[in-house]
């Protein structure tokens, strides 16, 4: 009964007694005389008014009590309401996130570091909602990096983890959050029932394993190219662009090729085609076959192509002449496969049924034997005896038949493994002996060791903390909500700025060909204006207008560069290089521009060669020298070598002006420009700016020495390469006429109407028959019996349509390879490749220089 009843019961009594001691006395005083016996009457009444009196006293004694039990739930209560506060500030305070589910599994106290963990349900995390609605949203809303697939099944796994929790035993579950940060999430079951859940971001671990496995992957993979180079069979990796990777000895030796075909930069078609012109067709593998067999010049080649995941192909030769003897075959067809137990990185051999070792592979040799080969030995002979004694009952486990799987030791210091035994079944049923397989845990172990370490030092510290922060909270409490609000606050600004340099960086990178459009049509027809007799003054705005196109046409380009640079859109093709053609190149490019200028330009000459991106690199100097050029009134410009021990450091010195000390660095960032003695600005500050972009991508150090008023040095320093560069035969220039043939019929095929009619414009002005088409139908359409003599096509035609598509359209209509160019401003490899695959095919970039056209023309209607 609670106090309320008891007090309601006991006023109810009171109200009672008061009434029957009242209608008492009033008998009494109404008559003296009740029944002739007045006197116990009264006798009476005094009774019952003492007995009033003791029930008065009782209900005052339990309304007394009843205060102080009163006074004492509400302290309490006061008591309650200051811990839960005190809790709400310390687990706010933590570094972890943490929650608390109730015995239905739902969130009943979060702190804010769990919000964290949460970004886009921080609005939709409340208290009573399940866990399984919070894992849920979690993967609808993109906050779990995990495929959408196997979201059902991971939160299936998670809820029965739960289930275990409840049953006492702790769950630890580790996941990735989309923005690349990894939790790891420790449950544990609370004294209510509930589940306490603990989040600590160990993004830093996983990316040390991470960089632990990169660099095992290396290791292998030099591995690899040793085995390859030891292997006898000849081996050629191609990448997917049918590109030579490497190649060992055996292949080029093997097969009686050039040693060419065995280095990087050669093709697949290259080795189909010499192998064509040699009648040996039946050495080039094809896709998808397998292995094959083939006989050449009185020899038998085993030949095989494999796909690889990243689309490139393995081609490998064996030389099988005497493979058919059934010996020969049964020794070859063992020592590959002990060639390829040797490469993995597991320990491998096999037992027979006496225990004695059949087959070990080089990591088990390595491990177990110490180098030494146990074949015919005992196990007892090579383990040691504890090791022995310890494998014993798994060894007769796997003669008995079944397998077994079990942790152990391996030699040397703090090293573990899993070794998985799996027994030798015969034909008719006899366990003959067991395979073993042994792989090296040790880095697993560790990693787990130290998440348990890290677990109980992130526990302790906790603890701790709580203790600490308890006192403390109170008065921090506003102090903190503060800060992270503008934490919050500088976050998101911060991401607001990245993703609008993102953005703007993006748009610049893909904006290429529309900006282009339109100042290749002013181009094109200032160039028709240039071709026409124009009065005196009207001429020479046609050279202003086309001054003023070529410097927008600068600017913009080198707009786009950095653009593309910033986008990482840039293709490093690194090779070896020498120095010589690079320099003398440069030498004869802007020698002249010097001279015009009254400047001495000198090289040194060098014979090295180097390792870099030979156009990227080539953009570096030519920059360097167009800034020395620009800011040396008079006096000499150098550019040489010297040579270190293992880097080789290219120089441009001139006498110019100098660079105060306070600007060097300045000098590198965009649009910044140092003020030439004339007193005229040159260019527009981005040389330098895309000097550093350049050297950076490249891991090229770019250093600077200047005095004020004597001149300035730049260098920059390449590695020197060990090989010589691979020498490319030139490729002979045709010679070429002044102007295309008149009456040329010219088709053109572009999207943009201003581009046809630059085109028709400049096009007639050279008395050619022009045709124009705005796609792949137009274009089929406007033959009309007349095919064209050469057809002009843009790239990026509408509703996804492309010029290579075009030209191949009117090609396979025409049924004939009739000349034709590409127009466009995409710069990519890519596009290079699939130009120069087609027969009677050039590529012009734009904007279009009506002197290129003309020439790329008539060398095409030239064959």
């Amino acid at each position: 009964m609670s106090d309320a009843d008891r007090i309601s019961q006991l006023e109810r009594q009171v109200a009672k007694l008061t009434e029957i001691n009242r209608a008492l006395m009033g008998r009494v005083e109404r008559s003296l005389d009740f029944h002739g016996n007045a006197f116990s009457l009264f006798e009476a009444a005094i009774f019952l008014d003492r007995k009033v009196n003791d029930r008065t006293r009782e209900l005052t004694e339990a309304m007394r009590s009843l205060e102080t039990t009163n006074n004492e739930l509400n302290a309490a209560i006061i008591a309650s309401h200051t811990a839960q506060n005190r809790l709400h500030d310390a687990i706010n305070s933590m570094s972890e996130g943490f929650a608390l589910f109730d015995r239905d599994d739902r969130l009943i106290l979060f702190n804010q570091k769990f919000l964290d963990y949460w970004p886009s349900q921080r609005d939709r995390v409340r208290a009573s909602i399940t866990y399984h609605e919070l894992l849920t949203q979690g993967f609808r809303h993109g906050d779990i990096a995990m495929v959408q697939e196997l979201a059902a099944d991971w939160i299936k796994s998670r809820l029965a983890e739960r289930q275990q929790v409840r049953r006492g035993q702790p769950a630890r579950s580790i996941y990735a959050l989309r923005d690349g940060r990894w939790v790891q999430m420790n449950d544990r079951l609370s004294a209510e029932g509930g589940i306490a859940s603990v989040l600590t971001d160990i993004t830093d671990l996983k990316r040390a394993e991470h960089e632990m496995r990169e660099q095992a992957l290396a290791e292998r993979s030099l591995h690899l190219q040793a085995t390859i180079e030891s292997m006898s069979l000849g081996v050629a990796v191609f990448e997917a662009g049918g590109m030579l990777v490497h190649a060992n000895e055996r292949f080029w030796r093997l097969l009686d090729l050039p040693p060419v075909f065995a280095m990087p930069g050669a093709t697949f078609d290259e080795f189909k085609a010499y192998n064509e012109r040699r009648g040996s067709t039946a050495l080039v593998p094809e896709v998808g076959t397998g292995s094959d067999e083939c006989s050449w010049m009185g020899r038998w080649f085993s030949i095989k192509r494999d796909r690889m995941p990243d689309g490139g192909f393995v081609c490998t030769f064996a030389d099988v002449t005497t493979r058919k003897e059934a010996e020969v075959a049964l020794r070859d067809s063992e020592r590959r496969i002990r060639l390829v137990t040797d490469a993995m990185p597991a320990m491998i051999c096999y037992v027979d049924a006496g225990l004695i070792y059949r087959f070990t592979n080089r990591p088990y040799r390595e491990t177990f034997g110490r180098g030494h080969d146990p074949l015919g030995l005992h196990v007892a002979q090579i383990l040691a005896p504890a090791d022995f004694a310890t494998r014993k009952g798994h060894m007769d486990q796997a003669l008995s038949g079944r397998f077994t799987t079990f942790e152990l030791m391996l030699p040397g210091q703090g090293r573990f493994g899993i070794a998985t035994y799996v027994p030798h079944i015969a034909d008719d049923g006899a366990v003959i002996g067991f395979f073993t397989l042994i792989q090296d845990i040790t880095e697993r172990r560790r990693a787990e060791k130290l998440l348990a370490e890290a677990n109980e030092m992130l526990e302790r510290r906790v603890a701790e903390r709580t203790a600490t922060l308890v006192t403390l909270n109170e008065t921090l409490r506003n102090e903190i909500s503060e800060r992270e609000r503008v934490s919050i606050e500088l976050q998101q600004a911060k991401l607001d700025a990245e993703r609008a340099n993102v953005s703007k960086t993006k748009f610049l990178a893909d904006a290429s060909h529309d900006l282009l459009q339109p100042l290749n049509a002013a181009r094109l027809f200032v160039s028709s204006l240039t071709d026409q007799a124009l009065p005196v003054p009207s001429a020479g705005l046609i050279r202003k207008l086309d001054n003023s196109l070529t410097a927008v046409e600068e600017l913009l380009g080198t707009l786009l560069d950095i653009s593309k640079f910033d986008a990482g859109r840039v293709t490093i093709e690194e090779q070896v290089v020498a120095l010589s053609p690079i320099l003398n190149g440069l030498l004869d490019e802007m020698g002249p521009v010097a001279r015009a200028r009254g400047l001495d330009l000198r090289l040194v000459p060098a014979t090295l060669s180097v390792r870099t991106d030979p156009r990227l690199f080539r953009r570096i100097l030519q920059n360097l020298l167009s800034n020395a050029i620009r800011y040396t009134p008079k006096g000499r410009i150098l550019l040489g070598v010297r040579r270190g021990r293992h880097h080789a450091r290219i120089f441009v010195h001139d006498t110019g002006v100098g660079i105060p000390a306070d600007r060097m660095e300045e000098i590198f960032e965009e649009f910044r420009r140092l003020d030439q003695p004339n007193g005229m600005v040159n260019g527009f500050g981005l040389g330098l700016s895309i000097v550093r972009r350049i050297a950076r991508l490249l891991g090229h150090r770019i250093k600077v020495r200047s005095t004020l008023g004597r001149g300035s040095a730049f260098s920059i320093e390449l590695p020197i390469a060990t090989t010589r560069p691979v020498e490319r035969p030139a490729v002979p220039v045709p010679a070429v006429t002044p102007v295309a043939r008149i009456g040329t019929r010219v088709l053109v095929i572009d999207n943009e109407q201003a581009i046809l009619d630059g085109m028709r414009s400049l096009l007639e002005g050279w008395s050619c028959e022009v045709a124009v088409a705005r796609g792949v139908r137009d274009a089929i359409d406007s033959i009309n019996g007349h095919p064209p003599d050469i057809v002009l096509a843009d790239y990026h035609l509408d509703r996804g349509e492309t010029g290579i598509e075009a030209i191949g359209a009117l090609r396979r209509r025409l049924g004939g390879a009739v000349p034709a160019a590409l127009l466009t401003a995409d710069r990519s490899v890519e596009l290079q490749r699939n130009v120069s695959a087609m027969e009677r095919c050039a590529l012009l970039y734009k904007p279009v220089k009506p002197a290129k056209l003309r020439a790329l023309m008539t060398a095409l209607l030239d064959g």
